[in-house]
């Protein structure tokens, strides 16, 4: 995904070939941030979450991510589905924004994991 850090708008709506790989690659990226939250939660035995987005909120809860990644990381199940199930028309620049404001998440998601399993 780092190779389409930096991309501009105009580049990314372009090229049908890049839409697709950044779509699939950010879905991929959002799913297993999913993933691990939910193997965290079934395996610590936490409060299990009354909605899908809501399992950040219980890594917030037990001190495993911060409010804000805890926050934005919410937003991204939300632009998860849109990208699954095509609830809208997927909107280019929605896609581009999540692209260049989110792709850092995932390494801090990853970071904080990572932290509170070596405690």
């Amino acid at each position: 995904m780092l190779r389409f850090d930096g991309l501009s708008l105009a580049d990314y709506s372009q090229s049908d070939d890049i839409q697709t790989i950044v779509e699939r690659k950010l879905q991929l990226c959002i799913q297993t941030c999913i993933d691990i939250a939910n193997y965290l939660i079934a395996r610590k035995r936490l409060r299990i979450p009354d909605e899908e987005g809501n399992i950040f909120v219980v890594l917030l809860e037990e001190g495993i991510i911060g409010k804000e990644l805890a926050e934005r990381m919410k937003g991204m199940v939300n632009f998860r589905n849109i990208l699954v199930h095509e609830y809208l028309e997927i909107d280019n620049e929605l896609v581009h924004r999540n692209l260049t404001r989110n792709l850092h998440d995932f390494n801090e998601f990853a970071q904080n994991i990572i932290q509170y399993l070596n405690l």
